[in-house]
């Protein structure tokens, strides 16, 4: 018996690199691009108290706008503030903006019930 040498089929696997979109500005990216990330409230929770800490993370140094409230975020690129809530839905809008004049935010409805 002779062995024969049978030629596998090579096969290319296309490869696609994908850039962030605005969606993604929740999620934390490199040091030299703006992100934001709200870790808390969740969107649409519902709370039984008048007020509401909401913090959350961007790189170190990044002006951040909470409900028209200014924080910079820290060394450790964390922020906290709390917000008075009123009954019912409340609209809680954290901006992130960099000294290039960019800008990302994310809405966050909590609602208190008393």
């Amino acid at each position: 018996m002779v062995a024969s040498q049978v030629a596998l089929p090579t096969v290319v696997i296309p490869t696609v690199m994908l850039h962030p979109t605005a969606a993604a500005a929740s999620a934390p990216a490199t040091s030299e691009s703006l992100w934001l990330q709200v870790l808390s409230p969740l969107d649409n929770a519902v709370v039984n108290s008048p007020q509401v800490d909401v913090t959350g993370s961007a790189p170190a140094g990044t002006v951040i706008s909470v409900n028209d409230e200014i924080l910079i975020a820290g060394a450790d690129q964390q922020f906290m503030t709390t917000v008075t809530l009123d009954e019912g839905p409340n609209l809680i809008e954290v901006i992130a903006s960099d000294e290039n004049g960019n800008e990302t935010s994310v809405l966050v409805t909590v609602t208190y019930e008393p």
